[in-house]
């Protein structure tokens, strides 16, 4: 399951839980692009802590299209990702990975959510954006109509 917590917008954070299917997959790219479209400099948290699998090659490709078809936008709108992930094996391939393919955007990749948080406040005081204020989570799945 993917789940959007926008209660501290513009600060958005996904959670991935258990294995997702390509229809979870494509649901999510749609409502990353409804985020983006809505005009505001933001930034996205991914936590992928309750990931039981990765992406297949198949939606990480589309990942890729997903991010080449936005690119402007990404670079006009986000303020950076974090990504949240357990494992240090995972985290040192996917920086290898963002070394070898940059993201159009800035990032990181740490091991907890409350570093993520750190991050992501740091990067709205660089842009001398207003802090988002950190509410109760309010939690979406990436499926058709719900919030």
């Amino acid at each position: 399951m993917i789940t959007f917590d926008d209660a501290s917008w513009p600060l958005l954070t996904v959670s991935f839980t258990g294995k997702n299917s390509s229809q979870d997959f494509d649901a999510y790219l749609t409502r990353l692009s409804e985020y983006l479209q809505r005009g505001d400099k933001h930034a996205v948290i991914i936590d992928t802590q309750g990931l039981s699998a990765g992406p297949t090659l198949e939606q990480r490709q589309r990942q890729v299209g997903w991010v080449q078809a936005n690119l402007s936008a990404l670079r006009l709108r986000s303020l950076g990702t974090a990504f949240v992930i357990n494992s240090p094996f995972i985290r040192l391939a996917l920086n290898i990975v963002y070394q070898i393919q940059p993201l159009p955007t800035p990032y990181t990749i740490v091991g907890d959510l409350k570093m993520a948080r750190h991050w992501a406040l740091e990067r709205f005081q660089a842009a001398g954006l207003t802090l988002p204020v950190m509410a109760s989570p309010r939690r979406g799945s990436a499926g058709a109509g719900s919030e």
